[in-house]
């Protein structure tokens, strides 16, 4: 009996040190906090050629892209979180634009416009995301 109390005692005090170890890392910011503080020039150069990028980019990936219509909002701040799961650290940083892409189907018959997000580092397409939104991208310029 003496002996398991000793254990306890031991693992106990151990538990108590063990959550005192200081990081020597600097705090990352999360969910925006102090990134709003950022420079201007950490997002890179404002593409000037979103709109030929952007079709030139989908005309060979989506199927009759060359004959989509899309419409285009003005490139936007934002930046890319990874998922909580990785750390939850900022992944891009670079422009957003939202644009809509209306593709025709075999028939020739216009389908329904597509909301997409496409990700640029200077003037360099890094990612297209399907959707109005995206759960780790943010808009720092509303």
């Amino acid at each position: 009996m003496n002996k398991r109390l000793k254990i306890v005692g031991m693992l106990a005090v151990m538990g108590m040190f063990s959550g005192c170890v200081s990081s020597s890392s600097t705090p990352k910011p999360y969910m925006g906090v102090a990134v709003g503080m950022a420079k201007a020039d950490e997002y890179g150069v404002k593409p000037k050629k979103y709109v030929s990028s952007i079709k030139s980019y989908f005309s060979t990936k989506l199927t009759n892209g060359a004959l989509a219509q899309y419409k285009f909002a003005e490139p936007k701040r934002a930046y890319k979180r990874k998922g909580l799961a990785y750390g939850g650290d900022i992944d891009w940083k670079g422009w957003l634009v939202e644009t809509s892409v209306a593709t025709q189907n075999r028939t020739g018959r216009w389908l329904t416009p597509k909301p997409y997000l496409v990700l640029f580092s200077d003037e360099q397409i890094v990612e297209d995301i399907l959707g109005n939104t995206h759960k780790l991208v943010v808009k720092v310029d509303k």
